[in-house]
């Protein structure tokens, strides 16, 4: 009784290993079109992972977008030129009203300076007689104008040089967002092909272990048709080939469903069939972990944007203190108009301006900006001390996990050579009648147990290495 529960235990066992080995399914979505075949490694994985990721071109898209930005702010430092038309209708036209004096020659009389008789009358001479009044148009109903204008700011306390800085922190930025989604994508695409390798190792393995015992079911047969096994021990072996058979069907089906997440992470169509170029080994490539938390300090694109979101909000505090102050600006323009001045034709004109800006009192709304922007500062210098305490977090479970993942490849390995071997002295001692076929059976089990735990250990070694690089900001 205790031999059998311990056979069924031991079942219960492999089918649970071999199910948590296939259970990485993602949804599956046809990609670009590519050859009928494709031989894949991992570096060509991530590579078509960074070529069709949705997600990583819009952050391209960002970093365009922040480039030009900072070209709109170096606008800000050049002369703004720009040129208009108008015609315009006046009702009326204003006019000037002017009293004129009206002149007749009149003779004047010529009077004796001693008698005081007229003695005679001069020759005619003008003489004012009245007045007439006369009006003006200043101006005509009929006014064009044809204008180009030229503004520059001359001294703005910093606010357009502010601007420009932030422009470029923006940038640099979008840059270190686009490096964060470039490595996160490069990690799922890399974790994405070794749970499909694995999952096909798995499912060769499997199969072998199938056909050994499709072997051990025939050798068992012969036991018992020559009468040296029991009806029990021909039953259990054909159960176990039973079992073996439905697990077989569960793993290729997981192992395609693998498949499938790695083409939707690819961007790979679902008609192309995929070869792997590698095989699981151990990586003897060294991996140096001092000085892991500064270099991910320096190098960690999520702590380089919080960096570069400091000094902007720190920008934008001193753009708000110079709210208050004036501003100084030139303005000029150059015309081509009718009328020009009171003469009815088309003519040249300009004119230039110096001028000064200062806003006296805007409701104490400046004072709460400024506010506003301390306060936003010192909310991201908080952010940045909590990531930075979150990533030393993460490099250090990145090296642990890194160095368990070394150690687990030595002990597996050596369990699959041990278990090697156990199996091929049970067949030795079954073929001789010196153990049971149950015993044969939890040896075979131990083997195909040992095998793919050993698989499991490379698989995750890659993993853990690619995200140790990724932890300190160099994958």
């Amino acid at each position: 009784m205790r031999t059998k529960r311990k056979g069924v235990f031991a079942h219960l066992c492999l089918f649970n290993i071999f199910t948590i080995a296939i259970i990485f399914i993602l949804p599956v979505i046809p990609g670009s079109a590519f050859a009928d075949t494709l031989i894949l490694n991992a570096s060509q994985a991530m590579a078509l992972a960074l070529a069709n990721n949705p997600q990583l071109k819009q952050n391209q898209e960002k970093v365009r977008e922040a480039a030009d930005g900072k070209a709109v702010a170096f606008s800000g430092f050049l002369p703004q030129i720009s040129a208009s038309a108008s015609y315009t209708r006046l009702g009326k036209v204003s006019e000037m009203e002017l009293v004129t004096p009206v002149y007749r020659k009149l003779p004047l009389r010529v009077y004796d300076p001693r008698t005081g008789e007229i003695i005679g009358f001069t020759d005619s001479v003008p003489l004012p007689v009245g007045a007439d009044t006369m009006s003006i148009a200043l101006g005509s109903a009929d006014n064009y104008l044809l204008r180009l204008n030229l503004q520059q700011p001359l001294f703005t306390w910093g606010k357009l040089f502010n601007a420009y800085r932030l422009a470029g922190l923006n940038l640099e930025a979008q840059k270190a967002a686009y490096e964060q989604a470039r490595q996160e994508i490069k990690l799922q695409a890399l974790a994405a092909f070794y749970q499909a390798l694995l999952a096909e190792k798995t499912a060769n393995l499997l199969k072998e272990s199938y056909e050994q015992l499709q072997r051990h079911v025939q050798q068992v047969q012969k036991l018992y048709d020559n009468g040296l096994a029991s009806r029990l021990d021909l039953m259990r072996a054909r159960v176990s080939l039973t079992n073996m058979a439905n697990q077989v069907t569960q793993v290729e089906n997981g192992a395609e469903l693998a498949r499938a997440a790695l083409r939707n992470l690819t961007g790979i169509p679902r008609t192309t069939t995929i070869i792997f170029a590698e095989e699981l080994h151990p990586d003897t490539t060294p991996i140096e972990t001092l000085g892991a938390l500064d270099t991910a300090r320096q190098y960690r694109p999520e702590l380089v944007q919080l960096r570069r979101l400091t000094q902007m909000a720190d920008i934008n505090v001193r753009i708000a203190r110079t709210a208050n102050l004036p501003s100084l600006f030139a303005s000029s323009n150059l015309d081509y108009k009718k009328p020009l001045g009171f003469q009815d034709k088309w003519g040249k004109d300009w004119n230039a301006t110096l001028g000064v800006s200062w806003p006296l009192f805007t409701g104490l709304g400046n004072l709460h900006k400024l506010r506003q922007a301390q306060s936003r500062y010192r909310q991201i210098r908080w952010s940045e001390k909590m990531v930075e305490d979150a990533i030393a977090l993460d490099v250090q479970v990145a090296i642990n996990n890194l160095l368990q993942e070394e150690k687990n490849i030595a002990y597996q390995g050596e369990n699959v050579q041990l278990a090697e071997e156990a199996f091929r002295l049970a067949e030795e001692k079954y073929q001789n009648g010196l153990i049971t076929n149950l015993e044969f059976l939890d040896t075979q089990l131990a083997l195909t147990q040992s095998r793919l735990s050993y698989f499991t250990a490379l698989a995750n070694y890659q993993v853990a290495r690619a995200k140790y690089l990724r932890a300190i900001g160099k994958f």
